[in-house]
């Protein structure tokens, strides 16, 4: 309080002087509203506080992990300091640091940023074989939202320019024929779906088998998000479904699963699955193992392994637009340690020179053999 104008005043007989000066107290910078760890969806718009006193009074600017945020129209530096990021991604999960300077001093404060979710929507193409049966290329459109009544994810999703021939088939396949409910999964607790993991760029290897013999191989190539933020995807497709006399005109039902993910090395997963659907009163079982790859820069799940829920799921092929439409829900959280026990028991059959004439993957439960490039079994 003593700073202020102060006047100095000399008087005699003679007249009067005086002179004025200005007071300051100066002071170094103190934060006085603090920037706090803050978790958004991916296209929110992030607002991190910061305020400072100080004499002369502290400006304010802020950095991504020691480094200047510059020539990003996303970002804003507001006039009372706060930082501004709109539309925000994936990639600007980090650590921000806001600076108060002045002639006195700086003051340093941190705040943890992090982006959750799910691509909203997924669009590509299946081309190949289904029941030696081509379909030229099949085209996938599907929105993703938050389940208003269950900690869950919804993936809506329609397959167009599906033969007729090949519409009951496929209604069996709708979920594992896109990896969308895996990469777009509701996150619980700390786990990670297939965005989170990989930044939507990985490639998948699937083996479907049925319990009367049919094989169907997929592999499923997510290419991130394109400028509207789409998951783009790619499926080729080949094999045998198991055929039922009247499954052309049945209801088919396909029960609730669960997926376990394991971590098995850098920038690879195995996982492994076994369900049923039912067409007309007749429960067929079938199982499948994915091997998925992506780059080992990007980590490894938080936990060793994780488990995917799907349930609520629904399909429906109609012939006159000879599009397959199904819904899912999804979720994804830390697996159970039990299963780990049992999966950790897996023999390597690729160390037996016969397993395969070529190319042998090995996967916990199974394995499989490929061919060199441009060739298939």
């Amino acid at each position: 309080e003593d700073a202020g104008d102060y006047k100095c005043v000399a008087t005699n007989d003679a007249g009067m002087v005086e002179r004025s000066l200005t007071l300051t107290l100066q002071s170094p910078p103190v934060i006085t509203v603090e920037p706090v760890g803050t978790v958004l969806e991916a296209g929110a718009t992030a607002v991190l506080d910061c305020q400072a006193r100080g004499e002369p009074p502290p400006a304010i600017s802020w950095s991504r992990q020691g480094q200047p945020m510059l020539g990003d129209d996303r970002v804003t530096l507001l006039p009372n300091g706060s930082l501004r990021i709109t539309a925000l991604q994936r990639e600007d999960t980090s650590e921000y640091e806001c600076v108060a300077r002045n002639l006195l001093g700086s003051v340093l404060i941190t705040a943890p940023l992090t982006v959750q979710g799910g691509p909203a929507r997924a669009k590509g193409s299946i081309i190949g074989s289904i029941n030696d049966v081509e379909f030229g290329i099949a085209f996938l459109n599907a929105t993703v939202t938050d389940s208003p009544d269950s900690d869950t994810r919804v993936i809506q999703a329609k397959i167009t320019n599906v033969p007729r021939t090949l519409g009951p088939a496929m209604r069996k396949l709708v979920s594992i024929l896109s990896p969308v409910y895996w990469t777009t999964a509701k996150e619980i607790g700390e786990a990670m779906n297939g965005f989170t993991l990989t930044d939507a760029v990985f490639k998948r290897e699937t083996q479907v088998e049925f319990a009367t013999g049919e094989i169907l191989r997929m592999t499923h190539v997510a290419r991130g998000l394109d400028t509207d933020g789409a998951l783009l995807l790619d499926v080729v497709v080949s094999g045998h479904v198991l055929q039922l006399q009247s499954v052309a005109d049945a209801r088919v039902l396909l029960q609730d699963y669960t997926e376990d993910y394991i971590q098995t090395g850098p920038g690879q997963l195995h996982a492994h699955s076994t369900r049923l659907f039912t067409a007309d009163g007749v429960s067929v079982p079938y199982t499948w193992n994915h091997t998925i790859t992506y780059d080992s820069t990007k980590g490894r799940m938080p936990f060793l392994l994780q488990t995917l829920h799907a349930a609520s799921i629904t399909t429906e092929y109609n012939p006159l637009e000879e599009a397959v439409a199904f819904k899912i829900q999804a979720s994804i959280a830390k697996g159970n340690a039990e299963v780990l026990v049992l999966l950790s028991a897996d023999i390597d059959e690729c160390e037996s020179r016969d397993t395969c004439q070529h190319e042998c993957r090995n996967s916990l439960g199974s394995f499989q053999c490929a061919c060199p490039s441009g060739y298939r079994l």
